[in-house]
């Protein structure tokens, strides 16, 4: 693998620019909310296609209102969208990006492709906060959905984008992790191949009853695998934009929270984890990273009938050994060249997706005009 002529200089340019989407949020916020809000402003590569980073600021943030559901099984709506993320057919690429935050989503939409030039992309965000960012990568369409933190969001994500989409999907997370052992290191981005395995807290262990039977306080699945063709071509991605040795693969583990079944100790709580992080190595040896979603995307995919290919990336933040952590300056340089890495991964995946009517729903909002 070659590093791209320039990457280390590309990573080290950035320029100020007024982060002009703060507009909107603003308008949306309860008064008490808009007091403490200040508007941010982004870092924008100096590479960065100017007319991709005008077509986010251009774009109107859509908010549709509530219905009646006609579905209790699967909740939607009289306009067919979904109960938490709020799209419905066409709205939705067959190729997903989820990102752990709006920030993030944003800050990697400057690189997607309107459907038309002066056109916004198709940005939409339901009542539950889940953020939908629609276009092109590449000529590709590409979603970009921000899936917050936990088991529970990503199942929204997969299964109700799964219910809006024909054809086959390729979904990538790009996220943050903490390393627990070489290769992953600070900074460095780390595919889940060959997958992840979940941690869960047990609540039967805390009883008396579970402390009288020696009940274990957190459990680990089987490892749930990766799709290989997808995690290569996110290696070969990030290898070409961060250079060999920024990026690696190794086994992921995901847990059901972020203190306890990760191991973090408080005085407030009886968590019993004291020796979970050489616990879980030793149940898996080869685990390099420990993070909160994957597992659950890989799970998903890998029940969903051969319809959904999926790997992730993840930006190595903490060192949980030495309890070190990355720089912020430095993450966001990080987060834009691995989201990159994502995207182009994404698009040049082969599926076969091909675009029908859908019942009557009309165009896709990435058909090109």
């Amino acid at each position: 693998m070659v590093t791209q002529p320039g990457a280390a200089a590309a990573l080290a340019q950035t320029v100020q620019t007024p982060y002009r989407l703060a507009a909107w949020r603003e308008a949306q916020r309860p008064q008490r909310l808009r007091e403490r809000c200040k508007p941010q402003r982004l870092h924008l590569r100096a590479d960065a296609s100017a007319s991709a980073a005008g077509s986010v600021a251009d774009s109107t943030v859509l908010h549709p209102r509530k219905t009646d559901i006609t579905d209790a099984n699967f909740p939607v709506d009289a306009d067919g969208r979904t109960y938490h993320l709020g799209t419905r057919r066409g709205e939705v690429a067959n190729r997903i990006l989820s990102v752990g935050s709006e920030k993030r989503a944003l800050m990697l939409a400057e690189y997607l492709q309107p459907p038309a030039p002066g056109r916004g992309l198709f940005m939409l965000e339901s009542s539950r906060g889940f953020l939908t960012i629609t276009g092109r990568y590449m000529d590709v369409p590409v979603s970009i959905i921000v899936t917050h933190m936990g088991l529970a969001n990503a199942d929204f994500v997969v299964r109700e984008s799964r219910a809006v989409v024909e054809g086959e999907m390729a979904f990538l997370r790009l996220g943050t992790c903490g390393a627990l052992q070489p290769p992953a290191r600070l900074g460095s981005l780390v595919v889940a191949d060959p997958g992840a395995f979940l941690i869960r807290r047990n609540p039967d262990a805390f009883g008396d009853e579970g402390e009288a039977l020696g009940l274990p306080p957190y459990t680990f699945s089987r490892p749930i695998p990766s799709d290989p063709v997808l995690s290569l071509a996110l290696q070969l991605e990030a290898a070409r934009l961060l250079g060999p040795e920024g990026v690696c693969s190794g086994l992921n583990a995901t847990a059901d929270s972020f203190y306890c079944s990760q191991g973090r100790h408080s005085s407030w709580f009886d968590d019993r984890n004291d020796s979970l992080l050489a616990d879980l190595l030793a149940h898996q040896p080869s685990t390099v990273t420990l993070e909160m979603e994957t597992a659950q995307l890989l799970d998903l995919a890998r029940c969903s009938r051969g319809s959904i290919r999926a790997s992730a990336g993840v930006i190595v933040l903490a060192d949980r050994q030495s309890n070190d952590f990355l720089g912020a300056e430095r993450i966001e340089k990080l987060e834009r060249l691995a989201g990159q890495a994502c995207l182009a991964a994404l698009a040049r995946t082969q599926l076969e997706d091909a675009w029908g009517p859908h019942n009557g729903s009309g165009p896709p909002v990435w058909h090109l005009c």
